[in-house]
Order: structure tokens, then C-alpha cells, then sequence
């Protein structure tokens, strides 16, 4: 991929702060990543969740590098790490640049060659609330129409490489989400590294909320219940089954992030 990097105007970051019209809560959400669609299975569009999340005081949450085991965890390895104030004020004049406090909700598909790719949106919140940037292949083509839509790319990459390499330390999520599904297609019974243990959850599979695509079912946790439920989760991994009565259940887990709406009923 090639990004470019825009052409920001020399405001200090308190400039921007008034002008991008920032949440004076450090802990508040500022940027949320997410990528949707693309030639993936059901169990990434229900699992999957947010890619990365930016707060307001630089804390960027995002995955970082996965053991090359198998099975391998089924928690994936979520890490935190702290931009220096250069990052931040890179993040700032990008998102100045285009123009993000001015947008309402934007959808790009001028990319119309590139076959299964994902839509990756970017949500910037500010005090008048959430502005929506949607692009279908971000960061496949360099020729577009929109001249924010390559500045959108170059501060996603930015934030990616932010909690790629590792030097972050292991998030821990104050909330978690569990996706279930059941069956015994779900697994191979001849692989001796399928395991199985009773289920966790404090209620049954029928209790849980639909999530609008058939046979997965949500729910969400917090406090001293999720942090019980991460204890146990933390031992299983991609081939443990959980088990109620006769029926073997997948369940995936993700944290639960701030300002998301748990159980969000999920399009295929």
C-alpha cells in the first residue's frame, strides 16, 4: 500500500483542540476503527468488533501481535500503548485536515476493481458527537476522487503501526462481549487438540440476545462478573467447546468497548 501524508497547516494543538471541538475527558473515545465486509466467515463478522480505538489523553487499544501456535488462544491479544505528543499532534492536524468535525456521515466506493475487499469506517468523536468516514479498499488505490480519503489512510496506518510492533502493554478491558453458536459441525472430532468444558456463562445459550444473524446469539459483561468469565476464557483456546447438557457451543470473545452499544444487532 502506498499513503500519503497531507499537507497540514502549523496550528499547535491547542488550536486544534478548539477547532476539532475535542471532549475534555481524557478517557473519552476520540477515533474508533472498524472494518466490515469483505470475502470473510460468519464467525469474523460476528467476532470481530472494533480494530482499534483511539482516547482522547493518546491511549491507542488495539491487537497486537498473535502467538504463532495451534490452536491458538481464543482471547486475542488486545494491547495498549501511549502516543507521544508528536504522534498526537499528527493525529490532530490529520484529522483537521480532513475536515472530520464538518462530516456527518460519509460513504467512498470509488474503488470499483478491487474485488472482496473490507469497508473500513473511521467514527471521530467530538462534543457534538459521532462523524462517520466510511471507504470501501482504503488504502488499495492511490487515484481517488476524495482528497481526504488517502490523508484517512495514512492515519489509519499510523495508528496500526502504533500497536504493531509489540511495545505495548496488555490491555485490559473493564467489559467483554460473548458471541455464541451451537453445533457439532463446529469442530473435528478426530483432532486431538478439540477439548471441552461446561459452559460459563451465567445464562443459557435461548436467554442470550439475538444478534440478527441465525444461530449466533450476545451478551455482555462487566465488573467482578467479567473479569471471572476472562479468568476462564484465558485458558481456553481456538479449539475449546463449551458444553450445557448435550449441546457443544463456539464461543468468541472481545472486549467491550466504551460508547459501544453491547449486542449491537450485526449485518451479514
Amino acid at each position: 500500500m502506498i499513503f500519503m501524508t497531507a499537507a497540514c497547516g502549523g496550528g499547535g494543538s491547542d488550536d486544534l483542540n478548539q477547532t476539532l471541538n475535542l471532549n475534555e475527558d481524557p478517557e473519552s473515545t476520540l477515533l474508533v476503527v472498524e472494518s466490515s465486509g469483505g470475502f470473510v466467515p460468519v464467525e469474523f463478522i460476528v467476532g470481530q468488533g472494533p480494530t482499534l480505538v483511539l482516547q482522547r489523553d493518546g491511549t491507542v487499544i488495539g491487537q497486537g501481535p498473535q502467538i504463532e501456535i495451534y490452536p491458538g488462544p481464543l482471547l486475542a491479544n488486545w494491547q495498549e500503548s501511549q502516543l507521544d505528543d508528536e504522534t498526537m499532534l499528527f493525529v490532530l492536524e490529520e484529522l483537521d485536515a480532513i475536515g472530520f468535525a464538518e462530516i456527518d456521515r460519509v460513504e467512498n466506493n470509488d474503488i470499483v476493481n478491487v474485488a472482496d475487499a473490507p469497508t473500513t469506517t473511521v467514527t471521530f468523536y467530538n462534543q457534538e458527537g459521532a462523524h462517520e468516514f466510511s471507504v470501501y479498499a482504503l488504502g488499495m488505490e492511490t487515484e481517488v476522487s476524495d482528497a481526504r480519503v488517502p490523508i484517512l489512510a495514512n492515519l489509519v496506518q499510523e495508528l496500526y503501526d502504533a500497536t504493531s510492533t509489540g511495545s505495548g502493554q496488555s490491555y485490559e478491558p473493564e467489559a467483554i462481549q460473548v458471541v455464541a453458536t451451537a453445533g457439532d459441525d463446529l469442530f473435528d472430532a478426530n483432532d486431538p487438540t478439540v477439548n471441552f468444558v461446561d459452559w460459563p456463562l451465567p445464562q443459557g445459550f435461548a436467554d442470550m440476545a439475538e444478534l440478527g444473524i441465525e444461530g449466533w446469539r450476545c451478551a455482555a459483561y462487566e465488573g467482578a462478573e467479567g473479569q471471572d468469565l476472562l479468568a476462564i476464557f484465558g485458558e481456553a483456546n481456538q479449539n475449546t467447546f463449551f458444553t450445557d447438557g448435550d449441546v457443544n457451543y463456539r464461543l468468541l470473545v472481545r472486549p467491550l468497548f466504551s460508547g459501544e452499544e453491547p449486542c449491537a444487532p450485526v449485518n451479514s
